[in-house]
């Protein structure tokens, strides 16, 4: 197939393209870029989707994050383990668990602090994860 350059795409420039790359372990702020509510396939429980971007690193990765919801077949310890790590997720960026009802479109673009780890994997290679969700700096 012959393109002229009037039929191409690739008419752009290339200059400064990067490879987002992950950030060094420690306590970052981060932000909500997107939230949603998901249905595990494999256990059936419900699950908080979230993605982050790191606002002082923009050419970072950005981080993925999933909690499990409480089910009705877990037992106390992991019930409240789970929704431990949900309160700690919501304190940490300044959102109220007080009323409930929450939409998780409020979510996207709340701001909070978390100690950031690095993780390597075959499949995505390094990448961070949330370790613990923090208040303050």
């Amino acid at each position: 197939m012959n393109m002229n350059n009037e039929e191409s795409f690739l008419n752009m420039d290339f200059d400064g393209v990067y490879e987002p790359e992950s950030v060094a372990t420690g306590e970052y702020q981060i932000r909500v870029i997107d939230a949603a509510l998901k249905k595990s396939t494999n256990t059936g429980g419900m699950y908080l989707q979230l993605k982050f971007d790191i606002p002082s690193k923009p050419k970072s990765r950005d981080v993925q994050h999933v909690m499990m919801l409480p089910t009705n077949n877990d037992d106390e310890k992991k019930a409240n383990s789970r929704k431990l790590a949900i309160r700690s997720f919501l304190q940490a960026f300044g959102i109220s668990t007080v009323g409930g009802n929450l939409p998780i479109s409020d979510m996207i673009g709340a701001q909070g602090w978390a100690i950031l780890t690095e993780e390597e994997t075959s499949e995505y290679g390094v990448q961070n994860r949330v370790k613990k969700f923090v208040t303050g700096q």
